[in-house]
């Protein structure tokens, strides 16, 4: 169409579009710049020209773009609704739900836009407004679509408003849900199943869900297999002593040396995080990529890994790219003597980290191996190539193995200065518990830290699936989950029995 009509704007746009579903993301927004150069005022352009944008995690970008074609485009509602997406992304609340407003403003029967506010404010607990929200919802569509009843459910799930729940979603189908919220709609009837008892429908429902991720676009897009390969690798030079114990001569800042709070995903470190946050003299840096970014400069040095010595100006490089991340997440407080890391798998990056910070204290983090297993595999987590491996029970026993056992050898190998806390302890004696853990890290207890549901709810949206349990008071539903589930997992007990026996659960 281009040979014969080389100013033809729409074709760069339509090619623009399937660039963007084939994830050729750079030249779809370059179709939908020759697109803009003929036709300077094609708004729908510049709103394909975010969703691209915010695809590939430019968010300021995406924000400028939707902009300019709502400069053209006063009332396109859906750039307000893709705006508000990309400010709920960005953490900033206010302003996404202000977004989704003026998307109903122009459009009020505009489901997605309902849908999306609705998310949000669950995400950050905001319960009560998340009440007026939908009960604006309820008055304004007619009838109501099934995303918005499921969204009433989980307002009435999480208000302990049980039974109404279970009423209520079990007259949604899944098949009327939005693709993008089917593995949360699953996820919530299992739990429903669960409270009823119906633990063969529950693992039905958890089963399907994750048969949904894996064929999702999210899952396909990522590989799984190679980085489990990477880290059964790590171990097999582990145990064949091939890994270096370098010693490690670089000056450290005696300002920050971070301790890492690690553990197997699904163990309680959401809910030590937030207890540890409302220490005064403690800041948390949650789930964020600094590590992984060190790493990533060791290799573009020119080493393929951290089963090396590396020399000292690598080492300089990488803490600074390690605390370069860490200082865009960090609280503005100067008077913060403790900096807490906590992203469980950095249990796998114990190599690197012992090179970039010898003297390194650890929180390790425990559950029960099988509930920990179980947990892993019923949540819907947000996918990147380490959680791709928790759709499927085999891998995810095979990875808390691989994980457990590379912490323990790197443990003694490195003689590493950790603590072990486990959930099941903390939950029956909380202050006790962080009383001697703070000990470890040479504080003292604080009676604000008793109040850490107060905490939570101060922090806005927490980036894990523990989103909502930390905001509530302590509770042990959850603990030896797994009984309940024995019939499916009993062919793993045998492969995971080490664990139990190391860590002390052979009585349960």
């Amino acid at each position: 169409a281009l040979a014969i009509k080389p100013d033809y704007a729409e074709a760069y746009y339509n090619m623009g579009i399937a660039l963007a579903d084939q994830r050729k993301l750079d030249e779809a927004i370059e179709a939908y710049n020759k697109a803009l150069a003929i036709k300077p005022d094609y708004a729908e352009a510049y709103y394909n020209m975010g969703i691209a944008l915010a695809d590939q995690g430019k968010l300021d970008e995406a924000i400028e773009t939707y902009n300019k074609a709502l400069t053209i485009t006063p009332d396109y509602a859906e750039a307000y609704n893709n705006m508000g997406n990309v400010l709920k992304d960005q953490g900033k609340l206010e302003e996404a739900i202000e977004a989704y407003n003026k998307a109903l403003a122009i459009k009020p029967d505009y489901t997605e836009a309902w849908s999306n506010g609705a998310e949000a404010l669950e995400k950050w607990n905001k319960l009560e407004q998340l009440g007026l929200w939908l009960e604006r919802a309820f008055k304004t569509l007619e009838p109501v679509p099934s995303d918005i009843s499921f969204m009433k459910s989980k307002l009435l799930w999480r208000n302990k408003d049980t039974q109404e729940a279970i009423k209520l979603i079990s007259n949604i189908h899944v098949e009327t849900i939005t693709p993008i919220r089917k593995q949360d709609y699953l996820n919530l009837k299992a739990k429903c199943y669960e409270a009823l008892k119906d633990y063969d429908l529950a693992f039905n429902c958890f089963e399907n869900m994750n048969l949904l991720t894996i064929k999702s676009n999210d899952y396909l897009e990522l590989d799984p297999e190679n980085y489990f390969q990477n880290i059964r690798e790590q171990l097999a030079s582990l145990k064949s002593n091939s890994l270096e114990n370098p010693v490690n001569q670089i000056m450290e800042q005696p300002d920050l040396v971070p301790v890492f709070l690690v553990g197997f995903p699904r163990s309680g470190t959401t809910l030590l995080d937030t207890i540890l946050r409302s220490h005064s003299s403690i800041d948390v840096v949650e789930e964020q990529p600094a590590v992984d970014l060190a790493k990533a400069f060791v290799e573009k040095s020119g080493y393929s890994g951290t089963d090396q010595a590396l020399p000292q100006e690598v080492l300089v490089g990488a803490r600074k790219a390690y605390i370069t991340e860490l200082d865009k997440h960090r609280e503005p407080i100067d008077n913060k003597s403790i900096m807490i890391d906590k992203l469980p798998l950095n249990l796998l990056r114990i190599p690197l980290i012992q090179q970039l910070y010898p003297r390194a204290k650890f929180i390790l983090a425990l559950r029960h191996p099988l509930d920990t297993i179980l947990s892993c595999w019923m949540q819907n987590f947000k996918l990147n190539s380490a959680m791709a491996n928790m759709v499927d029970l085999d891998r995810i026993v095979e990875f808390y193995c691989v994980a457990m056992e590379t912490f323990k050898i790197c443990r003694a190998k490195y003689n590493l200065s950790v603590h072990q806390i486990k959930y099941e302890d903390l939950l029956e004696d909380l202050s006790g518990e962080t009383s001697a853990l703070l000990k470890f890290l040479d504080l003292y207890w604080e009676d604000q830290m008793e109040n850490y549901q107060k905490t939570a709810l101060k922090r806005g949206r927490i980036n894990t699936p523990s989103y909502s349990q930390v905001v509530q008071p302590i509770y042990k539903d959850a603990k030896y989950r797994w009984l309940n589930y024995e019939k499916h997992l009993r062919q793993y007990i045998t492969q995971v029995e080490p664990w139990i026996d190391e860590f002390g659960y052979s009585n349960h």
